[in-house]
């Protein structure tokens, strides 16, 4: 909804900042594996390769047999270069969620087979419907099960599906149902259970060190995490957006992958870049805090001594924030505010970023883990002393 917000002195009205996370999937993943698997198998020639994708999905490609193969062209290439249906199957588990980040596949299936057809037709519809509105159409679909209708409608969203056998299982849901489910029990048991099982460790090294490298800004975050811009896209939509989730991917190499079904952004970096090229955040955190000197450690620890300031701080922790959005979830006065705020800053516990003609706040973590480490140093008789 809409939120009242505005640096010190000013009162703005717009949308919160999003809030960012990162985390590691089951249904996440597998939905990348599938559709990255699916573009590899569209670059395979006579040699059977495909040198611009990661090995493992050019194998994965080739362990499905013939009908494994036909169903994730069929499916996945009837709902436009964005592979919108497969998206919306995320969707209606709700796989953002808190709840349901610890999934794994049986809980993605089972919940999934519990839909009636009805609600699979209605998600190839979602996803057509989509296709349209990207060309700034409003399109409805047909009110039959005509065929000859279906095909005029599924013709923006065709790219390797035959058309007259996309049209047919879009309007037999039962039909659209089970090969769905095929589909993806299919590629799980094939080829992807084993390769995730192997991987996982990795991934969840990468989303801790992602961690490390995220900042209020989503586009610089997206440029720590990947080497590339955030396509203009999504740049531009962001607007949109109030929750986004960065998701390592064991096989994404040098592509940008990424979900957007506001309001939430899914995007997806490569887990072994990150891992390869940041040193890790223990060791970043602790080179911080050996370069901190005594009166950096001072500044941080007064500035942190006031119970409103480390309200403050609680706050953050969710994310970034308006100083205006602070004026009303700490009821005191804006210039109160504006004081604790000048103090925190003034000690490097948060950052400031103005957009806009506004003020963005969030906390240094890269401060405030030195801070922690320097006094967990005190207990260490191994740690260096404080330079004065």
């Amino acid at each position: 909804g809409i939120r009242t917000r505005g640096n010190v002195g000013q009162l703005v009205v717009g949308r919160p900042a999003p809030r960012q996370y990162v985390a590691v999937s089951v249904p996440l993943e597998l939905t990348s594996a599938i559709s990255l698997t699916f573009r590899a198998g569209a670059t395979i020639g006579e040699s059977g390769e495909a040198p611009d994708y990661n090995p493992w999905l050019v194998e994965a490609w080739h362990c499905l047999d013939a009908g494994l193969r036909h169903d994730l062209e069929l499916l996945l290439g009837f709902s436009g270069r964005l592979l919108y249906y497969i998206e919306e199957l995320l969707f209606a588990f709700d796989s953002t969620a808190s709840s349901h980040l610890e999934a794994g596949f049986d809980d993605y299936y089972r919940f999934l087979s519990s839909l009636p057809p009805e609600q699979f037709q209605q998600m190839a519809t979602n996803s057509l419907v989509r296709i349209y509105r990207d060309r700034g159409l409003n399109e409805t679909p047909p009110a039959s099960d005509d065929p000859s209708e279906w095909r005029m409608f599924l013709r923006p969203g065709i790219t390797r599906a035959n058309i007259d056998e996309a049209a047919a299982l879009v309007t037999s849901p039962s039909q659209l149902k089970l090969r769905t489910l095929a589909l993806l029990e299919g590629f799980w048991n094939t080829c992807f259970e084993q390769e995730y099982t192997r991987a996982a460790p990795e991934l969840r090294r990468a989303a801790q060190a992602a961690q490390g490298l995220a900042h209020p800004a989503v586009q610089v975050s997206f440029s720590e995490l990947t080497g590339h811009r955030l396509p203009p896209a999504i740049d531009n939509a962001l607007s949109l957006v109030d929750r986004v989730l960065y998701c390592p991917s064991a096989h994404l190499d040098n592509f940008i992958q990424y979900i957007f079904y506001p309001p939430v952004l899914i995007l997806y970096f490569n887990a072994r870049s990150v891992l390869d090229q940041r040193p890790s955040p223990a060791r970043v955190l602790r080179g911080d805090a050996e370069r901190l000197n005594l009166d950096e450690i001072l500044d941080g620890l007064r500035a942190l001594s006031d119970p409103s300031r480390m309200r403050i701080i609680e706050m953050l922790r969710e994310g970034e924030m308006y100083a205006q959005e602070i004026v009303a979830r700490l009821r005191i006065s804006q210039s109160a505010v504006s004081r604790h705020l000048s103090t925190l800053e003034s000690a490097d516990i948060i950052t400031v970023r103005p957009s806009n003609g506004m003020k963005y706040y969030a906390i240094d973590r890269a401060r405030m883990h030195a801070l922690a480490m320097h006094l967990e140093s005190l207990t260490d008789a191994a740690q260096p002393t404080l330079a004065g």
